[in-house]
């Protein structure tokens, strides 16, 4: 499936979309309080989320699957991106101590081996963050319409999908809890409603947010194999 980034690009620049992206980046740095100098990734289109990585990190690595075509998030600066097969990363083993998958995951068409993947590059202690649209959220239809996203999950398929690739699921977090708003005023009131994360409102949050961390005592094949992939564009490290 080929996917328009331009309309993330549009979404993401709109006022709607600069809301919701200072109440997903609060629930990324709830649960990554601190970064202690870690190896960082991210996947997806996530250029709105750089700003949780500006401190305390050794090593970024932004890395757009190659479905969405080929973007350079600076014009005047060296191009922070690279264009990637999301089935084959072009990172090292062990080399990643957390990973961001942020509009992506949904585009999907094989979650197994994304994960198998995700799995390899993380170090023995290493995690990971899923976003994705909620199945039974009321931003769903919204999701598919603007931003062309196949594909909805809830928090029991992320947790089964984590768990059947070596993953264990951690924790889970909701937000937007209020259907997608075109009034700038009741934009503005969006936040005063994420509060509202109890075991009723988190079933129809727009938005889940799965963190897990890899199980290194996995058993790992006895087949070794070398894959190597031309990356498109710089990684800035």
């Amino acid at each position: 499936m080929k996917i328009n980034i331009e309309n993330f690009k549009i979404f993401y620049s709109s006022f709607l979309g600069k809301s919701i992206t200072q109440i997903i980046l609060k629930k990324i740095l709830n649960l990554w309080p601190n970064f202690n100098n870690s190896r960082n990734a991210i996947i997806g289109f996530g250029f709105p989320f750089l700003s949780a990585f500006k401190s305390n990190i050794q090593r970024l690595f932004f890395l757009v699957p190659n479905k969405f075509g080929l973007f350079n998030f600076f014009i005047n600066e060296k191009n922070l991106t690279a264009s990637v097969q999301e089935d084959i990363l072009p990172l090292e083993d062990l080399s990643i101590d957390r990973l961001l998958v942020v509009n992506c995951f949904e585009y999907l068409s094989d979650h197994k081996k994304f994960l198998r993947e995700a799995w390899r590059i993380l170090d023995k202690d290493g995690e990971i963050i899923i976003i994705t649209p909620n199945t039974y959220g009321l931003w769903r239809f919204f999701y598919k319409k603007k931003l062309n996203s196949p594909t909805t999950f809830s928090s029991y398929e992320l947790d089964l999908l984590l768990s059947n690739n070596f993953l264990t699921p951690i924790k889970t977090e909701y937000c937007l809890f209020l259907p997608p708003l075109k009034n700038k005023f009741l934009i503005n009131k969006i936040r005063s409603f994420e509060v509202l994360n109890n075991r009723l409102t988190k079933y129809f949050a727009g938005l889940i947010i799965t963190k897990g961390k890899k199980n290194y005592l996995s058993p790992v094949s006895s087949k070794s194999k070398t894959v190597k992939q031309k990356i498109r564009g710089d990684i800035r490290a």
